[in-house]
């Protein structure tokens, strides 16, 4: 079980120091996370997910109840959140959207996806492959739909029709992301049963087992110099993140019949700290900057712990 634990979170905890003491010394700078990021996001994790999605089976990657699991942890999360931020902190719309981001947005790309690979091995991914469409498809496209219907109408139109032209162009921008689509024709090469040449194989592979670490790095290098931020809505957004998202994810593996290591996938998923692209939502709408980074920050200290407890129950 140590064995597992290690294996599973040494070498995230590891690297990720590695980031901030980069920063720390000035190898590197904050800013410098940005290059780093995209090369992830764009490149890196796309083709690992791809990777994970033609090397499983169409059987798993057929079943719904993983994504009806991971759609209740993610957005039952998210509308709790949403409807804390409003009646209890009395935020108004765009504030309490931010703050239910940073509470169900799990940073699946940085932390989570390392983790599973190392404890699954390319069927890892499939949990980071499915989370990643519905945070797609679903989370992102609403949370910019209520940042924004609030805003003054313009020439364009109001109302229905301002809403549904901000969402309709969120959900074609999520589409045509390289960590959407490339996932899904992995999906599609699967379901074919086509099987790659072993040299396209090992080209995807050369470039996807970059993503783990410089992820991990990258994130180092983000949360260098954030401030460490205590207060009610940071321990609410902790508790929600860390503690309540994992227990959907255990309420919706019973409710679907999950067993085995795809149960423990989704879990593990929901244990994931906050992403740090929620602080990018929060400073680009000028809003809930501050508590969404220092949630970023306790977050990601204490999911080493958590996901190291939840390795060690899940491993009895």
């Amino acid at each position: 079980m140590v064995t597992t634990i290690l294996n599973g979170l040494l070498p995230v905890a590891f690297v990720i120091a590695l980031g901030w003491l980069a920063a720390h010394i000035k190898w590197l700078k904050h800013d410098d996370a940005g290059v780093l990021a995209t090369l992830v996001i764009r490149f890196a994790l796309p083709l690992a997910l791809f990777e994970g999605a033609v090397n499983t089976s169409p059987d798993k990657l057929g079943s719904p109840g993983l994504a009806l699991c991971l759609t209740l942890g993610l957005m039952g999360t998210y509308l709790i959140a949403l409807l804390i931020g409003r009646k209890v902190f009395k935020h108004d719309l765009r504030t309490a959207t931010i703050q239910a981001l940073v509470c169900s947005f799990p940073d699946m790309a940085y932390f989570g996806a390392p983790i599973l690979a190392a404890m699954f091995g390319p069927e890892g991914f499939l949990a980071v492959l499915v989370g990643n469409l519905v945070t797609s498809l679903f989370m992102l496209p609403l949370t910019i739909v209520l940042t924004h219907v609030n805003d003054k109408a313009d020439e364009a139109g109001s109302g229905f029709v301002r809403v549904a032209r901000v969402f309709g162009s969120s959900l074609l921008a999520a589409i045509i992301n390289p960590i959407v689509w490339i996932p899904l024709l992995g999906v599609a090469i699967s379901f074919a049963r086509i099987k790659l040449p072993g040299p396209v194989e090992n080209s995807v592979a050369l470039m996807a087992k970059a993503a783990g670490g410089t992820s991990l790095f990258a994130l180092g290098l983000m949360l260098y110099g954030e401030k460490f931020r205590i207060n009610a809505n940071v321990l609410v957004n902790i508790g929600l993140k860390n503690f309540i998202q994992p227990a959907l994810m255990l309420i919706g593996a019973a409710l679907f019949g999950l067993v085995g290591n795809t149960a423990h996938q989704a879990i593990i998923t929901g244990a994931v700290p906050t992403a740090t692209a929620a602080a990018m939502f929060a400073l680009k709408n000028k809003t809930y900057t501050a508590d969404a980074t220092a949630t970023i920050l306790i977050s990601t200290i204490l999911g080493i712990v958590t996901e190291g407890i939840l390795i060690a129950v899940l491993s009895m």
